[in-house]
């Protein structure tokens, strides 16, 4: 019988624990869930922002900066429709969204873009 090391063994549990992963995507890759059209934001510090929400309920929404990707979950709100995630949380409120990207980010005001 062969014996297969610690380091194997781990080795093969890191694979399968990375199977096991998705990335979050506004392009519906890493999620079997069908997604909308995407929505473009302009932000005020200059950055761009795609949003996807899920279809036809809206629980999940994709978001996608040219610094990475999140997938939030819709929460409670008295106004308007709010979602978080791992560090990021997106409200929206009467046509502007506040979008706060990382734990220590100041809030950004993102509007849909036009044309």
């Amino acid at each position: 019988m062969r014996r297969i090391s610690h380091a194997a063994w781990a080795c093969a549990a890191f694979a399968a624990a990375l199977a096991g992963c998705t990335t979050a995507s506004p392009d519906n890759q890493g999620s079997s869930a069908p997604q909308g059209p995407p929505i473009h934001f302009s932000c005020s510090d200059g950055s761009k922002l795609v949003a996807r929400y899920s279809q036809p309920d809206t629980r999940t929404l994709w978001l996608r900066r040219a610094d990475g990707a999140a997938e939030l979950k819709s929460q409670p709100a008295a106004s308007g429709s709010r979602y978080e995630g791992s560090d990021v949380s997106f409200w929206e409120h009467q046509g502007q969204v506040q979008l706060r990207w990382g734990p220590y980010a100041a809030p950004l005001t993102c509007v849909r873009a036009t044309g």
